[in-house]
């Protein structure tokens, strides 16, 4: 692709007019069109593109776009003025013939771009068929593209084809290349498990790791004690550091993946599975190497004192977070007998992460413990068998604080030494957005006074405030999209919606790579190879470099996990075309309102234009449609019976119609 020259970024300023801005980054695009050019300096905006706007740009390419602030909604929008570079290799499109040529487009009707497919490429593919294509070359002004067919996508609408989609859309890399393979499994045969003099031994602790039943990878594990009136909490992470290091194919793979992504039926792991499900799992009674930061609580809950070193634990149970609900919160003694031997530490640790978890919240840490679905799968049969609220008891916020806490006691530890890490930095909100949800409080009936400086714990008080309420869903999710996203940075700004002055992350290495670089960094102040001055800056730009990769590709993983799940939900609803179901109002909008099945975890929409009994105008400032004949409202908690009308699973949505 030639290189267009780009568009002058500082013109010189006329009488007339102020000297447009523009911003360069990664566009990531909705289905509806329309997208974001997200920023990548810590603390600005992400540039809003409208439909119109986007130009030829797709998903994933690094874009320039000229902003200005909109002044009905004070948002920063956009127009994309240059393709810096195209951010995916291969896409997906539809097979056509002109002529004696044979063409893959891709895109929308107003924006589709056009790839000539050579004879040799096609590799059987026939027209009109849905194809993933290899990109050769891109389309240049008139001129058409040059690809290959890479992937013949047959049988539209069926779960695998649908999930090889999502995963060539999202460039999700599903197969470790040979050379990585080959580096992994010589790791395994060659692990003799020698435990260096200067690794602490705590194989004597009765260390136990919680997590999901159907979870491969066990990344930490816990032990508490108590002291008297004081706490003793080891959070042990399995010390991925000591078997994938710098600059090996393992690392390099892992660090293009970033992250492993979670589908509601497969996991696409950062590390392969002689790592990630053998030698850095924690599995039950066998000996793992492991970081461990131990903390010490006061009687007041004050970490006095933190202690971070590598050692080695054996663990001494598998366990599930409803095996131990079960035992510790509703006393089953048959359960209890199971795991007898470590249920007095389990008791003691929950008397601690009840402590910790109050604290936490007093300090004004938000609470946004929102619903889930769950998919319940059949194993057997494939595909999903129901879809229900997924069930979140104590035991996931025991696991949850003191992961918090160790985060926490880890990232001061790096701050205190002075030494270049990766934070996860959540900053403030935007005061415009923060503005608007104020706003939507008081029209839904709260009446909540927006004050001068918004601190964490005043939304963390508006939160418990709806907690209960029908609205509850619409608010925390509207609170959620005027926050901005968490990030990795090298600079420690804070994280907001934890309150907290100081975070990193540091207790998923097997599944998050900014984990393994703290790991990293961690190693480097225990051997006390601090980098200082010029090699400090060396390091300051290698943590920005990868806190900038790893953020944009959480946030691809995000895409692909929420588009999974939209999948699998059309897939399920499918079977139920033209049943009743009841439901409740869950959101509102302009073109429709949305349901929630109160015999499913499903929500799906209901267009005006199906809701024949009447024509119904939208009350914005209120949430609520009204019927211009009748006066029906239809507003959020509102009970109503719903036919399932139709179900797209190309386009992955539901739709339901009012009986």
């Amino acid at each position: 692709m030639k290189k267009k020259k780009p568009p002058q970024r500082k013109p010189k300023k006329s009488s007339a007019e102020s000297p447009p801005q523009y911003q360069e980054g990664f566009l990531t695009l909705h289905r509806e069109g329309y997208g974001f050019v997200l920023a990548e300096e810590i603390g600005a905006i992400d540039v809003f593109i409208p439909r119109r706007c986007v130009g030829t740009a797709l998903d994933g390419d690094r874009v320039l776009a000229t902003t200005q602030t909109n002044p009905s909604d004070g948002r920063k929008e956009g127009r994309i003025v240059e393709i810096v570079k195209r951010g995916k290799e291969n896409l997906m499109g539809t097979l056509i013939r002109v002529g004696k040529q044979f063409f893959v487009e891709v895109g929308e009707e107003e924006k589709k771009l056009r790839f000539l497919i050579p004879p040799k490429k096609l590799h059987e593919a026939k027209e009109q068929q849905s194809v993933g294509i290899k990109v050769l070359h891109y389309p240049e002004e008139q001129k058409a593209g040059v690809a290959e067919i890479i992937k013949i996508f047959e049988g539209r609408g069926k779960q695998k084809t649908e999930t090889d989609i999502i995963i060539l859309e999202h460039q999700l890399r599903t197969t470790f290349p040979h050379e990585v393979q080959t580096e992994a499994k010589k790791i395994q045969s060659e692990e003799n498990m020698v435990i260096e003099k200067w690794r602490r031994d705590l194989r004597h602790l009765p260390f136990v790791t919680i997590d999901g039943e159907n979870a491969r990878d066990f990344d930490d594990a816990i032990y508490v004690v108590s002291e008297g009136d004081s706490y003793r909490l080891y959070v042990s992470i399995a010390d991925v550091s000591h078997y994938v290091r710098p600059s090996t194919m393992l690392d390099r793979e892992a660090y293009q993946r970033g992250t492993s992504v979670y589908f509601p039926d497969q996991c696409i792991p950062m590390l392969p599975e002689e790592l990630s499900n053998d030698l850095c799992s924690l599995r039950p009674h066998v000996d793992r190497l492991t970081f461990t930061c131990e903390i010490l609580f006061d009687s007041q809950l004050h970490p006095v004192k933190v202690d971070i070193y590598k050692s080695v634990i054996h663990s001494h149970a598998r366990l599930t977070y409803k095996q131990v609900a079960r035992a510790l919160i509703d006393g089953n003694q048959e359960v209890r007998s199971q795991i007898h031997n470590v249920v007095p530490m389990l008791t003691v640790a929950l008397q601690l992460s009840r402590k910790i978890r109050q604290q936490r919240f007093a300090r004004g840490s938000i609470d946004f413990d929102l619903p889930e679905a769950e998919m319940i799968l059949n194993l057997e049969e494939g595909g999903v068998e129901n879809i229900i609220k997924a069930e979140r008891n104590e035991i996931h916020f025991l696991i949850e604080e003191f992961m918090i806490s160790a985060n926490e006691a880890v990232a001061r530890f790096i701050t205190e030494k002075k030494v270049p890490g990766l934070y996860r930095v959540h900053l403030d909100p935007d005061p415009i957005k923060v503005e608007k949800f104020f706003i939507l409080l008081n029209n839904l009936g709260y009446s909540v006074s927006m004050p001068k400086k918004i601190t964490p714990k005043f939304l963390a008080d508006v939160v418990q405030q709806v907690k209960g309420h029908p609205e509850e869903r619409l608010i925390t999710h509207t609170l959620l999209r005027s926050m901005k996203q968490a990030v990795y940075s090298e600079k420690n700004l804070g994280h907001f919606g934890l309150a907290s002055t100081c975070y990193t992350h540091f207790t998923s290495p097997i599944r998050r790579y900014p984990d393994l670089i703290v790991h990293r960094v961690l190693s480097q102040i225990l051997k006390n190879q601090i980098p200082k001055g010029k090699s400090r800056d060396v390091v300051l730009q290698d943590m920005a470099r990868i806190g900038a990769h790893t953020s944009h590709r959480e946030r691809v993983a995000m895409e692909a996990e929420w588009e999974a799940i939209d999948l699998m939900v059309s897939l399920f609803m499918k079977r139920y075309l033209g049943e009743s179901f009841m439901g409740v109002v869950s959101r509102i909008t302009k073109f429709g309102f949305f349901v929630r099945l109160l015999d499913f975890f499903v929500e799906g929409l209901v267009l005006l234009e199906d809701a024949k009994d009447d024509y119904y105008i939208f009350d914005e400032k209120h949430l609520r449609l009204r019927g211009r004949r009748t006066g029906k409202v239809f507003k959020i908690g509102t009970e109503l019976r719903v036919t399932v009308a139709k179900v797209d699973i190309e386009e992955r949505k539901v739709y339901f119609a009012p009986e």
